[in-house]
């Protein structure tokens, strides 16, 4: 079984060329979507220079709409969704993170870089705190699982934990070593880095607190797609 590598990516122009190499020449994956969410740089330039399907979101719209939007044009049923600022991603990784779901292991597998022994006891171990990643590998009906409510900005990692238990689905946390990536601070600037992770956290506490104590997709109608405009890029292949 082949999977579609979906790219959620704003302002990407640093790291994304590296990310697409390491994507393109694994035999596990047979599609790339690159969804630039509304950058201003270089990002969906660099794509287009990749046998990929590049989606140009015109407004950005949040990480989880674009991840969204990647999934509706992907082909396959397995999805693995990449951080565009990885560093250093090989075979190796994208075996590790792959092959549990393709081979039944589980149903979503996700990819936690490794902070050393005592923070990966705390988090993985002693479930100190929500495992968060935007590395992750899944059957489709995983993500379909979610309601659209939730497709929104940081919402969606605290929500496909949710509601892949809740569905019955399994879920796998791996450690992923020697992975890194580009953090908010150096790649916004410390200012806006630090109001970006503090945005991202308050939003994540909200949610949480949301999913499991007042459960408002219970009474919201989510069945409505929130809409958003996009220039599509399909693969041009080398000749």
């Amino acid at each position: 079984m082949s999977a579609t590598a979906i790219i959620a990516a704003f302002n990407e122009e640093q790291t994304l060329a590296e990310v697409l190499t390491a994507l393109q020449r694994n035999p596990l994956i047979d599609e790339i979507i690159v969804v630039s969410d509304g950058s201003t740089d270089r990002t969906v330039e660099i794509a287009r220079g990749f046998e990929v399907r590049t989606i140009a979101l015109r407004e950005n719209q949040g990480k989880g709409c674009a991840m969204r939007i990647g999934v509706e044009h992907a082909t396959n049923d397995i999805l693995f969704f990449v951080d565009g600022d990885m560093l250093g991603i090989t075979d190796q990784h994208i075996e590790t993170l792959v092959l549990p779901v393709t081979g039944g292991d589980c149903d979503m597998n996700v990819g936690i870089r490794h902070r050393g022994p005592v923070l990966d006891f705390f988090h993985l171990k002693a479930h100190f705190g929500p495992v968060l990643s935007g590395i992750r590998v899944m059957h489709r009906e995983v993500f379909e699982s979610v309601p659209v409510m939730y497709m929104e900005r940081f919402k969606i990692e605290a929500a496909l934990n949710y509601f892949c238990a809740r569905a019955g689905f399994r879920q796998r946390n791996t450690v992923i070593r020697d992975l890194g990536h580009v953090i908010k601070e150096h790649k916004l600037g410390w200012t806006a880095g630090v109001s970006r992770r503090m945005a991202m956290s308050r939003e994540v506490f909200i949610v949480i607190i949301d999913l499991n104590l007042f459960q408002t997709w219970r009474w919201f109608d989510s069945s409505d797609l929130p809409s958003a405009e996009y220039d599509l890029f399909e693969a041009e292949l080398a000749e």
